[in-house]
């Protein structure tokens, strides 16, 4: 699928009622790449905005197989997706997406690769591209934290660890 993302952040919602976005965000920021409340989780992309942002979903019967090293962000949470049967991609002032999904509490793996800068990327369609894996939740899992690191740069929170 393809979905626009601006601000730097997508949302994924699970469509129940969950903390607002800005708690999220604040979350985040302090543990990148990503926060979630259990029904919806906010991802920081390292770009500002992809107005045409490739996002592949895969859903699993059991955690899939580890491949970190292919992908220069990840991280894992939780979401719990709701009776209405779907999945809502959002980011602030953009039109949603939405993913056909069964009601039920997940793991999502998210992956994102092919970035350029942080912030402005130098084109509104730079080329990265996402990955989300989703799979019930039944044992503890791993939860990777991989953060790109720009070249020569590192990442906006280097600073702060």
């Amino acid at each position: 699928m393809v979905m626009a993302m601006d601000y730097g952040q997508f949302v994924i919602n699970g469509g129940a009622m969950g903390a607002d976005s800005l708690a999220l965000l604040d979350q985040a920021e302090v543990a990148p790449p990503s926060a979630g409340d259990g029904s919806q989780v906010l991802v920081l992309s390292p770009h500002q905005n992809n107005f045409a942002m490739t996002v592949a979903v895969e859903r699993w019967s059991s955690p899939p197989p580890s491949d970190v090293d292919a992908w220069e962000q990840v991280s894992v949470e939780a979401v719990e997706v709701d009776g209405s049967g779907a999945v809502w991609l959002e980011s602030p002032t953009l039109e949603s997406t939405s993913v056909a999904m069964e009601a039920g509490r997940y793991w999502v793996e998210i992956s994102g690769r092919g970035f350029v800068n942080y912030g402005w990327p130098g084109s509104t369609e730079p080329g990265d591209e996402w990955r989300l894996r989703f799979w019930p939740v039944s044992d503890a899992v791993e939860h990777p934290r991989q953060l790109w690191t720009m070249p020569g740069y590192g990442t906006p929170w280097d600073a702060d660890v």
